[in-house]
C-alpha cells in the first residue's frame, strides 16, 4: 500500500507525485535545462517546463499524463504504470488501482479485494496471545543497504504488523529517494547510517576517510529528517577491517556502533528460497536467547527475498512472545563485536 504525499484526480485520472512513484517503481528520472526526462527498458519520457507538453521517445502526446500543481509533478499512475511494463487493476468501490506484473508473485485481485477492505474498515490484526504478556526479550530487526523499492515493502510489512525497526541507510542512495525516507521517518523507525557509499576500500582506506563517510551519512540524515542521528553500523560489520583509530574517531564524535546478534545471511538466498532465511532467523534467535541474551539485535537487507521472508519472521517473533522495536537512543543497548561499552 504506496503513502503518497497527495493524489490528484484530474478528469477521471488519477495522477500521484512523479518523484514518489519513480521511487516506488524503481524508475530513475533527472531533469536537465527545464525538461524532466524518465528513462527504463528503452523508453524516454519527458516534459517540458515551457510548453508542458509530455513526450515519448521524442513525440509529444496529445494528452497530459504529466501536470504541475503548485510547483510539483503528478504523473497518471495507468500511464506510468503500463509505459513501464506494469499492468493495472481497478477497485472502483474501494477508489483503489493495483500496480503489478504477472512475473512477480502476488496474491489474487479477488483475496487481495477483501485484504483491501479489511485494511479500510480498520481490521487489524490481533496481536496474539502471548504479545500481551510479558516479553521474554526484546528483538531488533535492522535493514541495511537501503533505501530502495524494498525499503516501501518492508516498511510496509512493519505497519502491517504495529512494529518498528531500524534502518541503516547508505548516503549515496538516500539523495535519491527521499519519498521513501520521510515515510520511514513517518512511522516511527529510526534510521542509522551505514556509510555514504559502502566501499569496502573507500570507506577502510583511512581513520580519516572512515570518519568521513560516517559523518557526511550522520550530516544527510539530520539534513533530510531533521532527526540527530548518532548511531552507526559500518559495512560488513566492525571486524575486522575497523582499526583502533577509526574506534576512536567514533568515540569522539559522539557515536553509537551497532553490530548484530543473529544474521538472517538474507543475501545468499533467492526469493524461491526465503524459507532459509526464516530458518537462519529462527534458530539465531532461540540461540541468543538460550545464551541469555534478552536484546537481540537481527540483521536484515531491504532485498527482495527479505520482503517475502519478513511477515513470517514477525508472525513468529509475536507468536513466541518476543516484543519488537525500534532503536532508543536513550536506551542504548551496547552490540559491538569490539566489545567497546564506550561504543
Amino acid at each position: 500500500m504506496l503513502d503518497f504525499s497527495d493524489i490528484k484526480v484530474i478528469n477521471e485520472d488519477t495522477k500521484v507525485p512523479l518523484e514518489e512513484i519513480a521511487a516506488f517503481l524503481d524508475i530513475p528520472f533527472e531533469i536537465e535545462k527545464g525538461i524532466t526526462y524518465i528513462r527504463k527498458n528503452g523508453i524516454e519520457i519527458s516534459y517540458n517546463e515551457s510548453s508542458k507538453k509530455t513526450s515519448e521517445n521524442g513525440t509529444p502526446l496529445d494528452w497530459l499524463p504529466i501536470v504541475k500543481v503548485n510547483g510539483k509533478l503528478f504523473i497518471s499512475v495507468n500511464y506510468i504504470a503500463l509505459e513501464m511494463g506494469y499492468k493495472v487493476h481497478d477497485f472502483p468501490k474501494q477508489n483503489t488501482q493495483r500496480i503489478y506484473r504477472d512475473d512477480y508473485g502476488h496474491m489474487s485481485h479477488a483475496d487481495f479485494e477483501i485484504y483491501l477492505n479489511q485494511i479500510l474498515n480498520k481490521q487489524t490484526i490481533p496481536p496474539p496471545a502471548k504479545a500481551v504478556e510479558k516479553a521474554k526479550a526484546t528483538i531488533y530487526l535492522t535493514f541495511d543497504d537501503g533505501p530502495n523499492k524494498f525499503t516501501t515493502i518492508n516498511n510496509t510489512t512493519l505497519k502491517k504488523y504495529n512494529v518498528q525497526g531500524t534502518f541503516f541507510f547508505v548516503g549515496n542512495y538516500m539523495k535519491k529517494n527521499e519519498a521513501i525516507i520521510n515515510s520511514v521517518v513517518k512511522d516511527g523507525h529510526y534510521i542509522g547510517t551505514h556509510s555514504m557509499t559502502h566501499d569496502k576500500e573507500k570507506v577502510y582506506k583511512t581513520s580519516k576517510s572512515f570518519i568521513n563517510e560516517m559523518n557526511e551519512g550522520i550530516k544527510l540524515i539530520k539534513q533530510m529528517t531533521g532527526k540527530d542521528a548518532k548511531l552507526v553500523r559500518t559495512p560488513y560489520g566492525s571486524k575486522p577491517d575497523l582499526t583502533a583509530a577509526m574506534q576512536t574517531e567514533l568515540i569522539k564524535n559522539g557515536y553509537k556502533l551497532w553490530d548484530w546478534d543473529v544474521d538472517s545471511k538474507d543475501w545468499k538466498y533467492t526469493d524461491k528460497e526465503t524459507n532459509q532465511i526464516v530458518k537462519n532467523v529462527k534458530a539465531g534467535i532461540e540461540k541468543s536467547y538460550k545464551s541469555g541474551d534478552r536484546d537481540i539485535i537481527v540483521l536484515l537487507h531491504d532485498r527482495s527475498q527479505t520482503t517475502k521472508a519478513l511477515p513470517e519472521i514477525i508472525e513468529w517473533l509475536q507468536k513466541e512472545g518476543y516484543a519488537l522495536k525500534t532503536y532508543e537512543p536513550d536506551h542504548h543497548i551496547v552490540k559491538n563485536f569490539l566489545r567497546d561499552t564506550s561504543l
